[in-house]
């Protein structure tokens, strides 16, 4: 006799760990928790599904203009936010709550950055610098180009000249009968040439003449005529003869950097639209000297440098093609270090100026419509980064990366790539992905674990739960499951829903199966409040004040399914949303045929 045995019902499914998008393979294949869809939703370093923090305007310029740079620290013994907008530059005070012009800058992107007590602005056009009360040109260092001349010439070859300034020193000694100096350079300028003997001043006109063109001093002229300087004197002569090509090699660079062995003790500039290979370097410790033969050219000039970090105790120099790392090299002759370059990886580079991000000590730059990952940055080898975007693909097949913003939240151990007005994130604390819109950055600040972002006339910070007064669209569209048993139907009659409790929060999920694809799913709503008296209308109030995650079990009506999706919304307006677990179970009945 035949005995009938009942199908036994499917485990529940359990999804308490949401692992964000994945778009790289169909929606029935994806993990349980992943997502097809993720907007403005992030994933906590517990895996929960948490609906991001609204932004509202911290700084507003009244105008569109776009935030060219910021700058945040302490200056003066002045906690301080710099901003660069419409040419100006601007100091936001927190103590006082005020933001001041301090200055006037070519409206461009400003690299902003300290070095030895002050803050230096450089943007393609001018090169500034503010010590906290003025802000001003960049004033050259007048190297001593030789020392120890005899009268007639020669000497020992000491500092080189210096790319911001024509201005140069020469250092003679006085043999007590000559009375013409000659200079290393000829045709100087008709700037007033300066003189002092044993540090004495001496004025031209008066002490001494000067032939411009032969490039001598004669202290037999003058209308008070010092005549021989003596024997052993240190005599220093100082003129100008400029190089209309040199101080562009500095101010037109837009992106800078500190770098220096043991110590960030030099400035490394970059990205000239002249130069596109070109990266120059200052003297140690003097953010106004940058020798004329402290530069390499890295690679040809058809690709441009991109970006340079330090990474441990070396460079990585990322081109558009391709990418190269320099480690100092002391020099015992010279009693100075060079920045000898290396190839790293001819295949990967990085498309977005100043987008690369140092991520747990390594690298991620931005290339051929994928984020790749630097796994080893000490030898040359094609292996040496990956891509992680993977699970984004679909999403950056149009994005250029070209315009990147990008940022490293280490707060939430995410990386932010901000592209017109969404944001593709990887948490890589916990290696998953998810977008954000109606960000629109033009630079980011982390000021004490808070994202404050530049944009069109104002500078915006994440501390809220509306978007300048407008609800936060935040859609989190899971993958389809079949319970692991996808030849046979299933209903499911309930659900449970684990929400954190919040001041005011809800939710709307929806589900759709595989006999209803494509028609309009069917919605559930749970929604929470606890005592807060921020909100004005009793009537709202639960007076509900425990913390603890709250359950919700809802009915649904799924008849008949082989797959079923979940997607979950919350556009209120005031409202924020952590998502915990989702719970159901299912019966199963008939074969799929």
């Amino acid at each position: 006799m035949a005995v009938f045995t009942p199908s036994r019902a499917p485990s529940p499914i359990v999804i308490d760990k949401f692992l964000g998008l994945n778009e790289s393979i169909g929606e029935t294949e994806i993990l349980l928790g992943q997502a097809v869809k993720q907007i403005n939703f992030r994933i906590t370093q517990n895996y929960k599904a948490q609906k991001r923090q609204g932004h509202r305007t911290f700084i507003d310029y009244e105008n569109n203009k776009p935030v060219r740079g910021v700058w945040y620290g302490v200056i003066k013994g002045k906690e301080v936010l710099i901003s660069c907008n419409d040419g100006k530059v601007y100091e936001y005070n927190f103590s006082t709550k005020e933001n001041t012009q301090i200055g006037a800058m070519t409206d461009a992107e400003t690299s902003i950055f300290y070095f030895e007590s002050k803050l230096y602005f450089i943007n393609g056009h001018e090169y500034k610098e503010y010590d906290g009360e003025t802000f001003q040109d960049v004033e050259g260092y007048v190297p001593t180009v030789v020392i120890a001349s005899m009268p007639a010439g020669g000497g020992t070859e000491f500092e080189p000249i210096n790319l911001l300034t024509g201005r140069k020193k020469q250092e003679f000694q006085g043999d007590g009968n000559a009375t013409t100096y000659q200079l290393v350079e000829t045709d100087i300028d008709d700037d007033e040439v300066t003189c002092t003997i044993n540090g004495e001043t001496k004025t031209e006109g008066t002490h001494f003449t000067v032939n411009r063109t032969a490039g001598t001093i004669n202290f037999a002229g003058g209308t008070s005529p010092h005549g021989a300087p003596a024997n052993g004197a240190l005599v220093a002569i100082e003129w100008t003869k400029v190089d209309e090509t040199h101080r562009d090699l500095v101010v037109k660079n837009r992106y800078a950097m500190t770098f220096g062995p043991g110590n960030d003790t030099c400035i490394f500039l970059w990205g000239n639209p002249d130069a596109k290979n070109r990266r120059t370097w200052s003297g140690t410790l003097k953010a106004n000297y940058f020798p004329v033969f402290n530069f390499t050219l890295i690679g040809t000039d058809e690709f441009a440098i991109t970006d340079i970090k330090a990474v441990y105790n070396r460079q990585i120099i990322f081109k558009e093609d391709r990418t190269y790392y320099s480690p100092p090299e002391f020099i015992a002759n010279t009693n100075t270090y060079d920045y000898p370059v290396y190839d790293l990886n001819e295949k990967v580079g990085n498309v977005a100026y100043n987008g690369v991000q140092i991520l747990k000590n390594l690298p991620l730059s931005l290339y051929g419509n994928q984020f790749w990952y630097w796994v080893n940055t000490n030898v040359e080898d094609e292996r040496n980064a990956e891509p992680v975007s993977s699970r984004i693909k679909e999403s950056l097949t149009n994005v250029d990366l070209r315009n990147a913003v990008t940022f490293d939240y280490q707060k939430e151990g995410e990386y932010w790539c901000n592209v017109g007005d969404k944001v593709y994130i990887w948490n890589y604390g916990n290696d998953t992905f998810y977008i954000f819109d109606n960000i629109e950055a033009t630079c980011f600040l982390d000021i004490d674990g808070t994202v404050y972002y530049g944009s069109k006339g104002t500078i915006e910070v994440f501390d809220g739960v509306n978007d300048n007064g407008e609800p936060i669209n935040a859609e989190l569209e899971l993958g389809f499951t079949d319970f692991g048993v996808n030849e046979l139907h299933k209903n499911t009659r309930k659900l449970w829903i684990t929400v954190q409790p919040e001041s005011k929060s809800s939710v709307d999920a929806l589900y759709t199966t595989n006999k209803t694809f494509l028609s309009e799913p069917r919605s559930i709503s749970v929604a929470f409040n606890l005592l807060d008296f921020a909100l004005i209308d009793f009537g709202n109030f639960s007076f509900l004040t425990n913390r603890a995650p709250v359950t919700y079990r809802r009915k649904i009506r799924a008849k008949k399914y082989a797959y079923i999706k979940f997607i979950f919304r919350n556009n209120k307006l005031d409202e924020s949303l952590t998502l915990l677990a989702l719970k159901l179970t299912a019966e199963t009945t008939s074969e799929v045929k």
